[in-house]
Parts: structure tokens; sequence; C-alpha cells
């Protein structure tokens, strides 16, 4: 007796039509996707629009303003200093606070700052100075949740003219007095390349591979150095790290780095009309350079 021979082969009932795109409907919807994320990378690249006479960058370093060893001291003092003079601008590198996360979570049993203190302390940060651009630092992106960055919306809230998770790459022009040359500036937590002769290796290493770029600013490694040379074409560039506000760092002490003393931050003066190399001025002495930059501005 042979097998059983069915009379009719098993069918599946077809797929929802309208459960499946069409290829040509479901390609313009990633092209339209791509547009969207194009337009979105924007955001790193601004352009803003300077007056032709000397203007100063205050340029913090990590303030880590939750920390029990960030130097509030200094820092309430930079910031005093700063409000006290015209035409002086804030920039930041990152790592506003900790936001420590996974096993070093355990660090907050040491901590009498509150996680809500700390978006207290940035607030008023946020808030105390004309802030030009910040961006974020590796400890910030920790407090980043799916779709949701809270320092992109607390600075929109402070009036911060820009801000990116990472890296902005600023064009300031002049457009009340014709033919001064832009300046370009590029602002990260860090730069890739490091150096042990040297902390501005990285920021330095950019400037020579960008071809345009006239400042370049970074942190993250809590220490602090400045480079001003000249590349191709007699374009002078100036590379900076600043050290930042966090003092008696644990993480130093066990990985043996040396813990420095100056840095913290440091003031950025532009004069737009002078040649270079005086157009770019750095001043590790916050109020000596706002009396410098008060001088350009009365002459």
């Amino acid at each position: 007796m042979g097998l059983y021979q069915p009379t009719t082969r098993p069918t599946v009932e077809p797929d929802d039509e309208n459960d499946t795109l069409p290829i040509d409907k479901l390609i313009q919807h990633r092209i339209e996707a791509t547009r969207r994320k194009i337009a979105k990378g924007k955001r790193h690249h601004k352009t803003i629009n300077m007056s032709s006479e000397p203007f100063g960058i205050f340029l913090l370093g990590d303030p880590h303003v939750d920390n029990e060893g960030c130097d509030w001291s200094l820092l309430y003092e930079h910031v005093k200093t700063v409000q006290k003079y015209e035409g002086v601008y804030a920039a930041c590198v990152g790592d506003i606070q900790d936001h420590w996360i996974g096993r070093l979570g355990r660090l907050y049993a040491n901590s009498s700052v509150t996680a809500a203190d700390g978006w207290r302390l940035s607030k008023w940060l946020f808030e105390s100075l004309d802030w030009l651009a910040i961006v974020g630092g590796n400890h910030d992106s920790w407090a980043h949740a799916a779709g949701m960055d809270p320092y992109s919306l607390l600075t929109e809230m402070c009036g911060v003219l820009c801000y990116a998770p990472d890296e902005l790459k600023i064009r300031f022009i002049f457009p009340d007095e014709d033919g001064l040359e832009d300046v370009y500036w590029i602002l990260r937590h860090d730069f890739p390349g490091r150096s042990f002769y040297h902390p501005t290796h990285g920021p330095h290493k950019k400037g020579m591979l960008d071809g345009r770029v006239h400042l370049l600013t970074g942190g993250h490694i809590h220490s602090w150095g400045e480079l001003k040379t000249e590349h191709n074409y007699g374009r002078v560039c100036t590379s900076i790290r600043v050290r930042g506000y966090k003092r008696n760092d644990t993480y130093a002490r066990e990985k043996g780095f040396e813990e420095q003393e100056h840095g913290a931050a440091c003031l950025i003066v532009i004069d737009p009309k002078a040649k270079d190399p005086a157009r770019i001025q750095i001043y590790w002495d916050v109020e000596r350079g706002c009396e410098m930059l008060k001088a350009l501005r009365s002459s």
C-alpha cells in the first residue's frame, strides 16, 4: 500500500499588502531619513556675526560642579570677575557634572551633592554668563537617555548660543568691517592624539590637518597648555587645553598622574583688526586678560 498523497497542496494566506511598503516608497523614506540626518549634523557648524571690536572668550575647563573636589571658590571668583567686563563671552569644553554610572556609581556615597543640586548648580552657571558655546564631555553623555539630552534642553532654556554634545565648528564673521579675515574655531571635549611631551598635541595635529582653523580648544585630561604656531601659507594657529576645576582627584592619584595647580580656565582675546600673530592672545590669569581686553576696547 503506497504513501498517502494529498489531493491538494497546502497554501498560506497572503501577507496584508498594507504591512509592506512598495520598494520605491521604502527607498524614498530612506532618502528623507538621510536628509534629516544631514540637516541635524548642521548643528555642529555655526556661523556667528560679531562686531569687529576686540572680544573675549572665557574658556572654562571641565567644571564637575557636583564633585566634592570642584574648586568652587575659584569658579565663583572667575564668574564674578567676568561679569564685570563688557565684551566677554563664555565657552566650556564639557564635563559639567560627574553623572557617575555603573560601577562608578559607588562614588556617590562620598558626595554631599545630590543629583538635584548638581542640576541647580549647572543652571546657575549657565545663567550667570553670556555663553557663546558649550560642548558635552564623556561624563555629560552618561546623563543622556533614549531620545533625550538634558543639556540640550538646559542650554536652550538658559540662552546658550551654540550647544552640541560633542563638537562645534564655529566661524566668526565681521560684517561691520569689510576685508577682515574670518576666524575659525573648533571646540571639543578632547581631540584624537596624545603625546607625553605636550598636552596640546591632539588639537595641534587637528590644526595642521584642517588647513583653515585658527583656534582649537579642548579639555578632558585635566592638564593645561598652549601652543601657537604658523602653518602653511602664513596661517597662525593656536591650540589650547584647559585643566578644569576638579581638585584632589582620586582617579589621578590612583593612576599616578601629577595634579597641576594652574590652567583651570583662560581668557582668549580676539582682536579681529589685529595682524597675526597678535590677533588671538591667551591669558591664563582671567582677570588680567579681562583688563587687557578692556584696554583694547577703549583704545
